[in-house]
């Protein structure tokens, strides 16, 4: 799968993307400025951490990330994300990584390992054994090195990347 995250300064941000059979979708998000969109943090830390149902792996098969969340804002409650399948466990997995402090220069690999477990813990389910500290100083060096390409972005430009 393609994935074409597509900065334009001044205006939302987009992403759009090619599955491997051929079909296509696509969504606008509010711009995160010189941050890195959180789906692309998705991207990255379910490829480094071998999350295979996560958000990524969901959309690979089908899922219309767009077409969930406007499903999930009329519904509301508990099961407004029922969309995204009936096991969402990994996908509360690949939101728990997505959610250390990846931009935080400051924090280390292990207190970001640390953020990763606590979250784990919340949403009840384990730390994977994958989220080693070589892991996460794999996913963090390619974080930065996305972050300077996103930020180099002057007028409107696309960062692409496959799953």
């Amino acid at each position: 799968m393609r994935v074409a995250f597509v900065r334009t300064r001044g205006a939302p941000d987009r992403v759009y993307v090619h599955r491997d059979d051929g079909s296509e979708t696509g969504w606008s998000f509010p711009t995160y400025g010189d941050e890195l969109p959180h789906d692309l943090v998705h991207l990255v830390v379910e490829t480094v951490f071998d999350v295979k149902e996560g958000f990524w792996g969901r959309v690979a098969r089908g899922v219309d990330p767009a077409r969930l969340n406007a499903l999930a804002n009329r519904q509301g409650g508990k099961a407004k994300y029922a969309g995204f399948g009936d096991d969402l466990s990994e996908l509360h997995l690949a939101e728990a990584l997505a959610n250390a402090r990846w931009a935080d220069a400051q924090a280390t690999d292990e207190e970001r390992r640390d953020d990763m477990a606590r979250e784990c813990a919340k949403a009840g389910i384990e730390l994977p054994a994958s989220a080693t500290l070589a892991a996460i100083a794999r996913a963090r060096t390619e974080l930065a090195g996305l972050r300077d390409r996103w930020r180099s972005i002057v007028r409107k430009a696309a960062i692409e990347l496959t799953f």
